[in-house]
């Protein structure tokens, strides 16, 4: 008899199946089904661990299964001269708060009983591999997609009810349902019109816009190193700026006459090549960043809760989790593998308001990105 609660590990259909069943079904060319149920939990199993270990995502991101962020803002207090007989006066930080989205998202497999009695294995492996890269875009895309997002996420269907809000990094009021004066540092003191969204024209990458974003992350206490992620069409932009220093190349030899960046302290990422430094970012192309846009930020390690952004999962669950499982809407299976489907829950929100600032350099005024 089991013992102990039951968890998302039972999710997973497959596990439960009966081997010497499986194989009484065969395909095409003679493989079982058994062997199809293997590849795709093979192809899941190195998927999920690919999303909360890839070295770009974890130094992005945290993980938690909790609806709401809540932080510090405005001004501190201060100390008051002490004296032998008053009391200094109660004081309490001032807190503000939003919450995290939540979404469901699946993706079919589409196998009729006639197709799978002809098929051929290398063409359901095809149709895996193909299912499994949807899967790693909707991952890529909504955490960039939030990146480079101003505005609130909002609505019952994102998992925050009727009122609640998803908020981007430090905004003006106008542009956020969620006010946010950023906590005084070292002296200087911001408004809830504090702006980390910057549009700069010019359509070009530049010296003063990494010299700038290195500004604005440590006016809140962020120290570098920092990170700064740019796209495909802005890389040759990018390695041309006179501060930029470019990385090693393992296949040149440099002399030593010319001055070469560290290799990028950013874990290995199947997402992110690394191009250099400038101004004390390490800077990575990233596949899916529309042109003229890019982003800088502190990231405090991997799944650090101080990281800008935090992804909020199903219930119980600390790491994402893809499992297949049978379509509940597709009626009766006459095989173990008709229709399955891929199913997958986790939304994409910010932690630290103040811990990453995007950048839009072909207009003064920032217009949202749309990674693809």
């Amino acid at each position: 008899m089991a013992t102990g609660p039951r968890d998302t590990s039972s999710l997973v259909m497959l596990t439960g199946w009966d081997a010497t069943a499986l194989k009484n079904f065969q395909l095409e060319d003679g493989s079982t089904y058994a062997d199809v149920v293997a590849m795709l939990n093979a192809g899941l199993g190195a998927l999920n661990t690919e999303l909360s270990s890839d070295g770009l995502w974890a130094s992005l991101a945290s993980f938690t299964d909790q609806p709401d962020v809540e932080y510090r803002v405005g001004a501190s207090n201060g100390f008051e001269d002490h004296t032998e007989y008053g009391r200094p006066k109660e004081a309490r930080a001032a807190t503000e708060g939003h919450m995290l989205p939540l979404q469901a998202f699946d993706r079919g497999m589409g196998w009729t009983w006639d197709y799978l009695r002809r098929a051929r294995m290398s063409q359901l492996e095809a149709d895996i591999a193909d299912a499994i890269k949807d899967a790693r875009d909707k991952w890529r895309v909504k955490i960039l997609g939030r990146l480079l997002k101003r505005g609130d996420d909002s609505g019952a269907a994102l998992g925050l009810g009727s009122s609640g809000y998803s908020t981007g990094f430090a905004t003006a009021d106008a542009s956020t349902n969620v006010d946010f004066t950023p906590p005084a540092f070292g002296g200087s003191s911001f408004s809830s019109g504090h702006e980390h969204y910057v549009g700069i024209g010019g359509g070009a990458f530049t010296n003063a816009v990494f010299q700038d974003a290195f500004d604005e992350l440590r006016e809140h206490g962020h120290e570098p190193p920092f990170t700064f992620l740019v796209g495909p069409s802005d890389r040759t932009t990018v390695e041309g700026l006179s501060l930029f220093t470019k990385a090693a190349n393992q296949l040149v030899r440099v002399g030593s006459t010319q001055d070469i960046a560290n290799p990028g302290g950013t874990a290995s990422s199947s997402w992110a090549s690394y191009l250099g430094a400038i101004e004390s970012f390490e800077v990575y192309e990233v596949r899916g960043i529309p042109q003229y846009y890019g982003v800088g930020y502190k990231t405090y390690g991997p799944r650090s809760q101080r990281n800008p952004l935090r992804i909020r999962l199903a219930k119980g669950e600390s790491a994402p989790r893809i499992v297949a499982m049978t379509d509940p809407r597709a009626g009766n299976a006459t095989t173990p593998v008709q229709y399955l489907m891929l199913f997958t829950e986790f939304g994409v929100g910010v932690g630290d308001r103040t811990a990453a600032t995007p950048r839009y350099v072909n207009n003064a005024t920032w217009a949202d990105g749309t990674p693809t």
